[in-house]
């Protein structure tokens, strides 16, 4: 299998390049994209591609540029894309050794595939440019809809290479950065096992299938001892195993239907592996018969209080099957959408608040699971409580305040000598902190508190009690309580779940 890299700082060329044939089928895979000539050379070095589809007129670093780095290199031979109007650019690429060229409004699959073949063909005539369809290849042709059934070639495959009776199919949502590749992935699965035979292939969307042969001397798998070795193992994805088959034809649907369910991981607080045998129940549509109470919250920014309303409501179906993903996810962005829109409405500097937003959404979208989820929304909360307060009250108070918490936090400081440094009554600044904020002065102390612990149990190996210590608690159980009521999990659950990131 040949691998190309494509370099285009035009995202629809590279797509329309990516997608214009069923490269695998010809002999070719693309192994990589970069946006300028900098970029492709980093590639080279990782990817190793064995040809180069590149740009003439790029940033940073342009085509010509980067076929003379190239040459410079001994590296694979360099196809130029160019318009009509660069015909001078690409003849310095060819001094520079440029293998041939392609004019952009020229392309098709029959040119593009002569060319490869004819660059290659020049510069090894006995390389063989149409190696034999492996499963990679083959199961991605079913998953892609370039096969169709009952998938002839993929079934004389895999009874000469399982000789199975019946399949089952482990499904993971990606294959990185759990393995390194699909040979990594296939001699793990072959070691949990032996004797049985598997076949391992990534697809074209990034995702990993494993499927294994059943004989009849082997008609099923522990399938409890295997869910728990894999969890030992997967810890950046989630994956689910299917139940036994028999029919070839039936494994497009079957991949994808275990492609939906890996998506219920986000309603798992820490459960990423899956049976498919399992996940079978009915789902609801999500009801949030608290819309009324939550959004009065946010109109009048107190934020704590809608972050706990919703987050009363999320908890209703976290670590169940009672809804479908989608269902929570549709749920939870339209909810946060209106959140957003009605504090646009009533912030003084509205970019704070979309800025935000952008990255909540963000963390939702690469959150795999519910304590991800409930992270994400905590951080955004306080993030909005923050600017709400410092946008409608620009109030200088606070701001000393927190100024003076942010220094001696680590310190056993109390109201009595915020009040003195701010030259302040401690009555009146106990009452202005909570008619103004909403909170407590404890609160604000504890806050700051917390959002260090939660740095160093990330960043550092300290034990708990030290960082408890640090940032000024002197009973340990005591601050781990305060944590968890803020964060939702204890010290060590936060910094556990911070190593398997």
């Amino acid at each position: 299998m040949k691998k190309i890299l494509i370099i285009d700082d035009e995202f629809i060329v590279r797509q329309g390049l990516r997608y214009m044939m069923d490269w695998e089928a010809c002999g070719y895979t693309i192994a990589g994209e970069a946006s300028n000539g900098q970029e492709g050379l980093e590639l080279c070095r990782t990817l190793k591609p064995d040809l180069i589809l590149c740009d003439v007129v790029m940033p940073v670093l342009n085509g010509v540029e980067f076929v003379r780095e190239i040459h410079s290199m001994s590296g694979p031979p360099v196809i130029m894309l160019s318009n009509f109007d660069e015909y001078d650019k690409v003849r310095k690429a060819f001094q520079y050794g440029a293998s041939d060229y392609i004019l952009k409004n020229q392309i098709s699959k029959e040119l593009l595939i002569s060319c490869l073949e004819q660059t290659i063909s020049t510069e090894s005539e006995t390389r063989n440019t149409l190696p034999q369809k492996n499963f990679g290849i083959l199961i991605r042709q079913a998953l892609d809809g370039y096969a169709v059934e009952p998938y002839t070639e993929l079934s004389s495959y895999l009874n000469h290479r399982l000789c199975a009776s019946s399949f089952m199919v482990l499904f993971l949502d990606s294959l990185q950065p759990n393995f390194k590749n699909e040979p990594h992935l296939e001699e793990y699965m072959l070691q949990q096992l032996s004797p049985l035979q598997v076949c391992a292939a990534s697809t074209t969307q990034h995702h990993a299938v494993c499927l294994i042969g059943l004989t009849g001397d082997t008609p099923c798998v522990d399938t409890s001892s295997l869910l728990r070795r894999l969890k030992k193992r997967i810890r950046h994805t989630s994956c689910v195993l299917g139940r036994p088959f028999e029919r070839l034809s039936d494994i497009r649907k079957i991949i994808e239907n275990l492609y939906e369910l890996t998506k219920y991981s986000i309603l798992y607080e820490d459960k990423l592996i899956f049976y498919e045998a399992d996940m079978q129940s009915e789902t609801l549509p999500m009801d949030f018969s608290l819309s009324d109470r939550y959004f009065s919250y946010v109109r009048a920014t107190r934020l704590k209080e809608a972050l706990d309303c919703l987050l009363s409501c999320l908890d209703t179906v976290k670590n169940t099957n009672s809804v479908h993903p989608f269902h929570f996810r549709k749920f939870l962005d339209h909810t946060l959408y209106e959140t957003f829109r009605i504090l646009r409405k009533t912030a003084k500097h509205s970019p704070m608040i979309s800025r935000i937003e952008l990255k909540l959404f963000k963390r939702l979208d690469n959150s795999i699971t519910y304590i991800q989820i409930l992270e994400a929304l905590s951080d955004a909360f306080c993030d909005l409580a923050s600017v709400c307060t410092a946008m409608n009250q620009d109030d200088s108070i606070i701001s000393a305040l927190n100024e003076y918490l942010e220094k001696n936090y680590a310190s056993q400081i109390t109201l009595y000598d915020a009040a003195e440094h701010l030259h302040m009554n401690y009555s009146y600044l106990s009452a202005y902190v909570s008619q103004n904020t909403g909170k407590h002065f404890s609160w604000h102390l504890n806050h700051v508190r917390i959002r260090h612990a939660r740095q160093m149990l990330a960043d550092t190996d300290y034990s708990i009690s030290f960082i408890s210590e640090s940032i000024g608690y002197t009973d340990q159980s005591y601050f781990g309580k305060i944590f968890k009521k803020t964060v939702g999990m204890t010290p060590l659950q936060y910094r556990n779940y911070q190593n398997r990131k």
